[in-house]
């Protein structure tokens, strides 16, 4: 049975590079019946965080990604790895290294003087059993390093193909510090080995230390999984999206989240960075993306992170609710009070086309439910030949068009204002821009009588009298 993992570490807030890798895990998991486990890789007691990793949790639940199997925590499999360094320990395969940091910087210093790659020179590589006896008995504790063999590994990726690397190329790696913590390449490996992982789908980054990690499962005794690197995400300009984005905003699920962005819409975007199912198609749910996703199709190159292509998948999905979910969804995001529910639906209804996530609901609305400060600046409007004189006569006459209205609906405003634009021989928008400043205070909205409507005849004639004391 194919079987994946989630495995974050819980430092921080989680990144949009870790939440993509997750949802490709789930995606192979679930279309090929496997099971997935969540692990926290929890090692680094300094920056390891419970609430970090309830924030990585929350996100995988928004995004509706469930598991099989966990949370395990590394913290928490001490033992385990006890047992496995034994192992390797009494087979030879790794050995305690004595040297200091000074020591250590030395020898970069005098590799990269000389233009060779910092390797470890394996100076404690063949201690004695009594060199090692009296080196502790000293009060040094040793770190543990495991012993590089010479020669090639190789590996086929299923996004890169096949890879080498010789192992002359690479230094004897650390697996346990000189404080008896043991260090990611050997945990991640044990893990990997115990939870009986079948697939490792991770981000390019980790390509480097994927041979490493398949002379640890030889050594080990373990079947060695089937890899796949993806592509790592990069800002517009190509370069690698960091901690932050290009715009330098925290690069996190939870600013997508706290911006309004619907988990079906990063969803559907996260899974087009690095693939696509080979035709035109835009839009998946997750359910469709299960029965679509092939890990074949993922691409080597950096998948660019354009969040005006976020803005376009989200818009699709906001217009897509019914308005009375997406004033629910709304609600989280205002700053004001809503006590009339019929008339918060009717204004959502309004604005719906035009967002492009939850966020932007809040400035949109509030003049539906707030009182409003009219800016004189707002009223005059070069093009359409309005001043402020000729704002107040506009309210003047729009005040006299509708006050005396007793079918408050769209097409009866509608029909009276234009009845009266045709009175007074003026352009459309000589009357109906001063009207709609008026009633918003904003430079830009919906349509007047479609805000009017909403407003009611009450709130709409006063702020056109509001308007005209004003002026």
């Amino acid at each position: 049975m194919i079987k994946v993992r989630f495995p974050p570490s819980p430092t921080g807030p989680m990144h949009i590079g870790t939440a993509r890798a997750m949802l490709f895990n789930f995606l192979f998991a679930r279309g090929n019946n496997g099971k997935i486990v969540f692990r926290s890789e929890d090692t680094d007691r300094e920056r390891s965080k419970v609430e970090y990793e309830e924030e990585i949790l929350a996100g995988l639940k928004w995004l509706g990604l469930d598991f099989d199997e966990g949370p395990y925590r590394q913290s928490e499999r001490g033992e385990i790895y006890e047992k496995h360094f034994e192992k390797l320990k009494a087979s030879g395969k790794i050995y305690p290294c004595f040297c200091s940091a000074e020591e250590l910087e030395a020898e970069r210093e005098m590799q990269q003087k000389q233009k060779l790659p910092p390797r470890y020179s394996r100076k404690c590589c063949e201690l004695k059993p009594e060199e090692i006896a009296q080196l502790e008995a000293s009060g040094k504790n040793p770190v543990w390093r495991f012993r590089v063999e010479a020669e090639e590994i190789r590996f086929t990726d299923l996004v890169r193909g096949e890879i080498k690397e010789l192992g002359k190329n690479i230094s004897d790696f650390v697996i346990r510090k000189a404080d008896k913590q043991f260090l990611y390449h050997f945990t991640v490996v044990v893990d990997d080995m115990e939870m009986e992982i079948t697939h490792v789908i991770r981000g390019e980054d980790h390509l480097t230390n994927t041979s490493k990690h398949i002379m640890l499962f030889e050594a080990l005794g373990a079947k060695v999984p089937t890899f796949a690197h993806l592509p790592l995400l990069l800002n517009k300009d190509r370069s690698k999206m960091s901690k932050r984005d290009e715009s330098g905003k925290p690069a996190t699920l939870e600013r997508l989240k706290s911006e309004g962005y619907l988990p079906e819409a990063v969803v559907n975007f996260l899974a087009l960075l690095g693939w696509n199912p080979g035709n035109e198609r835009e839009f998946f749910t997750l359910t469709e993306l299960v029965k679509e996703f092939k890990i074949e199709k993922v691409h080597k190159a950096g998948a660019v992170f354009d969040l005006e292509r976020l803005d376009y998948c989200n818009s699709h999905y906001i217009r897509k609710l019914t308005a009375e979910d997406l004033a629910e969804k709304i609600k989280p995001f205002l700053d004001f009070e809503v006590s009339d529910e019929k008339k918060l639906i009717a204004a959502v209804k309004l604005i719906q086309e035009r967002l492009k996530n939850l966020a932007e609901a809040k400035q949109q609305l509030r003049f539906f439910f707030t009182e409003i400060d009219y800016r004189l600046d707002l009223f005059p409007h070069t093009k359409m030949q309005v001043g402020l004189p000729e704002a107040k006569n506009a309210l003047i006459a729009g005040l006299a068009a509708l006050e005396g209205l007793e079918d408050w609906s769209e097409a009866a405003i509608q029909a009276a204002l234009m009845e009266k634009v045709t009175q007074l021989g003026i352009k459309n928008g000589q009357l109906l821009w001063p009207i709609r400043v008026a009633l918003t205070g904003e430079k830009f909205s919906p349509g007047v009588w479609e805000i009017a409507r909403v407003l009611g005849k009450v709130e709409t004639l006063k702020r056109l009298q509001q308007g005209i004391d004003k002026l």
